[in-house]
């Protein structure tokens, strides 16, 4: 078994999936509609469809604490990445460093809905 996508349901499938393109430079797959939009991370796809609350779609954003999934991407430099998205203008918290001789280093980031997505260097 291997995994192939994950879907975020979201208000906005092609804002979202725009910010994955532009920000975090993930190449498009397919073509995109206000009901579905996906982009290619490596070996695992990263899709956006549109939510619905009772056959009504969802107009806010649907990041938020309540809602805690992350999205991880691996990374060589974690503080190179994070300068680069920042000047971007992605909202990106500081850089962790766990484990001294063998350093986990991340750092969490939003997109234009909130969900969270980490930068790791493994």
């Amino acid at each position: 078994m291997t995994m192939k996508r994950v879907i975020v349901f979201v208000a906005d499938a092609i804002a979202c999936a725009t910010f994955y393109r532009d920000k975090l430079g993930l190449r498009p797959v397919g073509e995109w509609s206000d009901e579905w939009a996906e982009v290619e991370g490596g070996s695992c796809h990263l899709a956006f469809h549109q939510a619905y609350i009772e056959d009504k779609k969802v107009s806010r954003p649907t990041g938020s604490p309540m809602n805690p999934h992350k999205i991880v991407f691996t990374v060589d430099d974690v503080a190179s990445k994070r300068a680069e998205l920042l000047e971007k203008g992605v909202r990106m918290d500081e850089i962790l460093t766990f484990d001294e001789l063998d350093a986990l280093v991340l750092c969490d980031g939003y997109d234009v809905e909130g969900h969270r997505f980490q930068l790791c260097n493994r």
